[in-house]
């Protein structure tokens, strides 16, 4: 499996959790100021990429190795243009770090490209507390420790959603409008998520806030 991370400029992922992202990476692409993030935390990115507004000029020269895309285009954000190289790169799967916190519009506009990215790449954003991942229709199984905690969200109608293995299960629900589960709690490994319309949007917590 080849494996993209995708580092950007949100709130920094915590220097212990570095190592179990790392290490699965096959490329490192830094999206402009994802950069000054590498740097601090001496991540040698294969690639940098956006139009450079937040990246320091002697940063770009302390980081010889790494290729450097300049795409001066307002109209696409830095985790646009990342995605766009990741996609010419035919990686297996993406992980994603410093994709929320800071601004609430960059985060939301953040998630939103990779709902829609996720219908075809299975990608997942992490950060300092747990993992994100987004789920299309179907049958979904997780081998997750008992006891951990998982919501589920989807910003749009879900239909015969069926939870089991769940302290609070479902079978066969529809929500119209949206679907909110907070803090759900694995009670049997594994646990099944299945539904036949809709987006999930899966959130697996490791750490308490």
């Amino acid at each position: 499996m080849k494996t993209i991370v995708i580092v950007l400029n949100g709130e920094n992922l915590h220097a212990h959790r570095l190592p179990s992202v790392l290490h699965k990476a096959d490329i490192i692409i830094a999206a402009d100021g994802g950069a000054n993030f590498c740097l601090r935390h001496d991540i040698r990115p294969h690639y940098i990429i956006g139009d450079l507004d937040s990246i320091r000029v002697e940063h770009e020269q302390l980081l010889p190795d790494s290729e450097v895309i300049r795409i001066d285009d307002q109209y696409s954000t830095d985790l646009q243009k990342a995605m766009k190289l990741a996609e010419t790169l035919h990686g297996d799967r993406w992980l994603i770090i410093n994709a929320t916190g800071k601004r609430a519009d960059h985060t939301l506009a953040n998630l939103l490209f990779l709902a829609d990215k996720a219908q075809t790449v299975n990608l997942q954003v992490i950060d300092n507390y747990g993992s994100l991942r987004f789920l299309a229709p179907g049958e979904h199984s997780f081998d997750l420790p008992i006891g951990t905690t998982v919501s589920l969200l989807a910003w749009q109608a879900v239909k015969n959603i069926t939870l089991s293995g769940f302290r609070y299960p479902l079978r066969n629900r529809d929500f119209e409008t949206f679907f909110v589960g907070i803090s759900n709690v694995v009670s049997a490994t594994p646990c099944t998520i299945t539904f036949s319309q809709g987006l999930l949007v899966m959130y697996e917590a490791e750490q308490r806030v």
